[in-house]
């Protein structure tokens, strides 16, 4: 039986809607913590809210107090934020803390100098010193892309306009998990405590390539839609979109093609060779689960 009992939900948006759903279908107690407790709907049954003010030291420790856990499921926004976070935790008892770090290369030691990572870099060097000194416990997730919505924007592919720039011959794999996947990899990492302490778990579905995803694409697209492929040096991608980043790394519409160029240009360690998933129960995806996920996004009149 797990020493865990009670976990505190940082965000409740995508990912953390589906995290707080399979936490509860694992019998876990959550409360879930909301700058606006009354916006919050469609609750399972059990829930509970509480009112933080994430400004305020003493508002968050308040709301941490008396949960076992931390999982913080925020949006891109807020990671900057979460060394308070943390230092509330120490202060509110809390055990184990999850940072908002779901992506495909920020762990990679390779990628540690890349702009976008930094946040999360300094994160993962703040949960080990507090680890090393036991003042908090720690479970970094990597976790590729979100399978669910890989399709919806014009990352791997464009659907809209049929259309696909391939990075060198489309070859270098990328993991993917969907988000009830990862939901379920929290709770089986929180229901294995030892085996979970002050580690980065490895999680995925499966490891596409640009190359796979477009022949699914054209096996199920209708017969009048053509594709239209565009080669590209994924070094060169890299290297201009770091460039153009570092002109104005406010400016969110230069973060997509970076994010882009690190996981298909095949620098990064963006797929995963050795993955966690038996430890958190987690199966894999077999080619025909994926084929029917992915087989109405092309089945477009």
């Amino acid at each position: 039986m797990s020493s865990y009992e009670k976990v505190a939900l940082l965000g409740k948006g995508l990912l953390g809607s589906v995290v707080l759903e399979e936490l509860v279908n694992a019998g876990f107690s959550v409360t879930v913590l909301s700058r606006n407790p009354a916006a919050i709907k469609d609750l399972p049954f059990g829930v509970k809210t509480h009112q933080v003010d994430y400004s305020s030291e003493d508002s968050v420790v308040e709301a941490l107090r008396g949960n076992d856990v931390a999982v913080a499921t925020f949006g891109s926004g807020a990671i900057m934020g979460q060394e308070p976070i943390i230092e509330a935790c120490i202060k509110a008892g809390v055990k184990r803390y999850i940072p908002a770090d779901w992506g495909s290369v920020t762990t990679d030691p390779e990628a540690r100098t890349l702009p976008i990572n930094y946040p999360l870099v300094q994160v993962q060097e703040s949960l080990k010193k507090k680890a090393e000194a036991s003042l908090l416990e720690y479970t970094i997730f990597s976790v590729g892309a979100f399978l669910d919505v890989l399709l919806d924007f014009p990352f791997i592919l464009d659907i809209n306009t049929s259309s696909i720039q391939v990075f060198d011959n489309g070859e270098h794999g990328f993991s993917t998990t969907s988000l009830h996947n990862i939901g379920k990899a929290v709770a089986g990492a929180l229901n294995a405590p030892e085996e979970t302490k002050n580690r980065n778990l490895f999680i995925h579905d499966t490891v596409l390539t640009q190359a796979k995803v477009l022949a699914i694409a054209k096996k199920y697209s209708p017969p009048t839609v053509q594709w239209t492929e565009t080669k590209v040096d994924g070094q060169k991608e890299l290297e201009t979109s770091l460039e153009n980043f570092s002109k104005d790394p406010t400016d969110f519409n230069l973060i997509f093609p970076l994010l882009k160029a690190a996981m298909l240009s095949g620098k990064y360690r963006a797929a995963y060779p050795k993955v966690d998933n038996e430890l958190v129960g987690i199966p894999l995806l077999t080619d025909e689960e994926l084929e029917k996920k992915f087989a109405p996004k092309f089945q477009r009149a």
